[in-house]
């Protein structure tokens, strides 16, 4: 009876054990996903020294005020009264070499007058945290706001580019505010979720997997903090109310937005609107702009003028 005794007793130090271990990574495993979470939401600051001044274009420094957020930007007159909002993406900032730098000096010498603003939490703008698109909607409509009372002679009329998520911030602003009257949106997220393991599936290893395990809990966090439900953010929702003419860009190799779900939208959109179109590239996330210099130039001038 001892010697079973003494079996049973080990066999229950040994579950003991097991359920510890268990315990102890799946605490791990939520904990790794929280820390993900809050790192998700406070992107790096990506501040540089060029200014449109390096461009050419002399320009007034902006501080708005939105939802208790300072938001820096930049104004061009270029003597218009058209001005475009260029809008830069999740962790970059108005001073983005790729997309920025180029496309505010496309604009400007086309004629336009040009607006570029770091997102809240990204460059030298305040706020903590990132709501990856849904505040920030909010913050536009405020700088658009801002625009038509202080410079009305300026902001007749407003246009959009945006890329990634401010390609994203684009196609919401373009459903909610009847003041937009012409949007290019160049490589949005189409499902934030969507594109979010996408994100994760560019690492290599042990930590991809490990990520890609934890990942709702990384999306439950995100939302708990930062305050959005993210069905907001899955642009699908979206499409019907789009009545404003719109240029989607789009590349074939984007690594972080499914092409598929790209052409999903535009198809949707094209339903009720004939004054959408999409331009389908083999360029990567982003990069239409770079890979097609004068193509992109020719393509959203043509497209901003036949609209004015």
């Amino acid at each position: 009876m001892s010697s079973l005794g003494d079996k049973m007793l080990g066999l229950i130090e040994i579950l003991l054990i097991i359920i510890v271990i268990i315990v102890v990574v799946v605490l791990g495993l939520v904990g790794l996903a929280y820390i993900a979470a809050n790192k998700l939401l406070k992107p790096p600051r990506r501040i540089y020294k060029w200014t449109p001044k390096d461009l050419g274009y002399d320009f007034e420094e902006l501080i708005i005020k939105s939802n208790g957020v300072d938001l820096h930007g930049w104004f061009i007159d270029r003597g218009s009264n058209v001005t475009i909002l260029a809008i830069h993406g999740y962790t970059s900032s108005k001073w983005d070499e790729t997309y920025m730098k180029p496309v505010i000096n496309i604009l400007a010498k086309n004629g336009f007058n040009v607006a570029a603003f770091d997102f809240r939490a990204h460059g030298r703008s305040g706020g903590e945290i990132t709501t990856l698109g849904y505040l920030e909607t909010q913050d536009y409509k405020n700088i658009i706001s801002w625009l038509k009372q202080n410079k009305p002679e300026k902001a007749e009329k407003i246009g959009l580019i945006g890329y990634s998520m401010g390609g994203a911030v684009t196609i919401m602003l373009t459903a909610l505010d009847d003041r937009i009257d012409f949007a290019i949106a160049d490589s949005p997220y189409i499902d934030i979720v969507s594109s979010g393991k996408r994100w994760i599936m560019r690492m290599k290893g042990f930590i991809r997997n490990v990520l890609l395990t934890v990942y709702p809990l990384i999306v439950f966090f995100a939302a708990k903090k930062a305050g959005i439900n993210v069905d907001d953010l899955k642009l699908f929702k979206y499409a019907d109310r789009i009545k404003k003419p719109l240029l989607i860009i789009a590349g074939k190799n984007d690594e972080l937005v499914s092409i598929d779900e790209i052409k999903r939208f535009y198809e949707l959109v094209s339903k009720h609107n004939k004054h959408v179109d999409i331009w389908i590239t083999d360029s990567q996330h982003v990069r239409a702009i770079q890979d097609y210099p004068k193509e992109y130039e020719e393509k959203i001038i043509s497209f901003y003028k036949r609209w004015l």
